[in-house]
């Protein structure tokens, strides 16, 4: 890992994911996570999604992590389970430290 990617890291754990800031501690397959929920821009993908027939139109759920908490990139139609509730994999996009992951409610 390059030296502005581990600043990178560094920035996203202390500033971004900061449980004093905007993170919050989940447990993600298993795994305790810290990460950043964000209910406004998963409004803002919904209401810009063209097609009403993809996953990013009936997301429920849509976090920011840092890519090193997962042992491999998530896959769209995954399973991923946060906390208590079971969700499938709608879209992930990954920068250089961090995934957005957008995910679609299992059952109800």
């Amino acid at each position: 890992m390059s030296f502005f990617q581990e600043q990178l890291e560094r920035d996203a754990q202390n500033v971004f994911l900061n449980p004093e800031e905007f993170g919050t501690r989940h447990i993600v397959n298993g795994r305790e996570m810290i990460i950043v929920i964000d209910e406004d821009q998963l409004q803002h993908r919904k209401s810009s999604a063209s097609n009403p027939t993809d996953g990013v139109y009936h997301a429920s759920l849509l976090f920011y992590a840092l890519k090193t908490d997962f042992e491999k990139r998530p896959v769209t139609d995954s399973s991923i389970r946060i906390d208590d509730r079971n969700f499938r994999v709608a879209d992930v996009q990954e920068d250089e430290v961090m995934y957005t992951i957008t995910l679609k409610r299992v059952g109800s």
